[in-house]
């Protein structure tokens, strides 16, 4: 046989394997955009609107005092992208039946209204002031105001990093619209899809740092029950545990009324 006939059919067999193979390796996967892992944050917290929360929140001064304070959460999910939220504090007696309630479509179409039964009067809350303090606290209104407008950010994947054992996204969330922070810096749970932690900035500096541990899965929802929230500026921080909450509740629409804000709820 021709010696030459015999080196191209060996190296037609060889290169036939190589094809074969090539057949059999796996694509690679499509690394996430920024955005796209908020999409899945995003649906996650819609799925849990409809909720009740009984928590617990304490206030730390950077002298070493404590204050706490026992408040309940209803939420409702409503047509489209829109959401209702009704807090009502429990404890201490002068926050008794103090109440916050929120209609929400986006962070800028929202309105926001606080009661204080001392006064007995209704507040209505800017919306410019929606990044400020919650009732005292180191978390805002917007806090407790459920999930944002994804287009109201730019979302851009910083790296990946191990977070308390947990790998995890490291996200910089830029708003479009003015706020009382320049950009976000997120851990977002790679396979939970959670936050783990949030540093907030203004300008180059950071002055906000939370932590949210201990999450467990409830209904389906990986829920944190235990947040941290802490002023870098001023040594204040408050943490917030969640003592029980309900998912796929059903809470009558005039629930989330300010008539229902002045009764505390009931």
């Amino acid at each position: 046989m021709n010696s030459l006939f015999v080196t191209d059919w060996k190296l037609m067999l060889l290169a036939g394997c190589i094809l074969a193979l090539t057949l059999f390796i796996p694509a690679p996967v499509q690394a996430m955009s920024g955005r796209q892992v908020y999409e899945k944050v995003h649906e996650l917290r819609t799925r849990g609107l409809d909720r009740q929360t009984e928590f617990t929140m304490t206030l730390f001064d950077k002298g070493g005092g404590t204050r706490s304070r026992t408040a309940v959460e209803y939420g409702k999910k409503a047509e489209g992208e829109t959401y209702k939220v009704l807090v009502v504090f429990k404890t201490p007696p002068d926050l008794c039946d103090v109440g916050f309630l929120i209609h929400a479509r986006t962070f800028s179409d929202r309105d926001l209204w606080a009661y204080f039964p001392e006064f007995k009067r209704i507040r209505r809350i800017p919306t410019t002031s929606q990044d400020d303090s919650f009732f005292g606290s180191d978390f805002s209104y917007d806090d407790f105001g459920g999930p944002p407008n994804l287009d109201d950010y730019t979302f851009t994947i910083l790296r990946e990093e191990v977070l308390d054992s947990r790998p995890c996204y490291v996200i910089e969330v830029t708003p479009k619209v003015p706020r009382k922070w320049s950009r976000n810096q997120a851990w977002v749970d790679k396979e939970l899809f959670v936050h783990r932690k949030i540093v907030s900035y203004q300008g180059k500096e950071p002055y906000r740092d939370g932590t949210f541990t201990d999450v467990r899965i409830v209904d389906d929802l990986p829920t944190p029950f235990r947040m941290e929230m802490k002023n870098l500026k001023t040594g204040h921080r408050t943490e917030v545990a969640i003592e029980e909450i309900h998912y796929h509740t059903s809470f009558p629409d005039d629930l989330f009324t300010q008539r229902s804000l002045e009764r505390a709820g009931k």
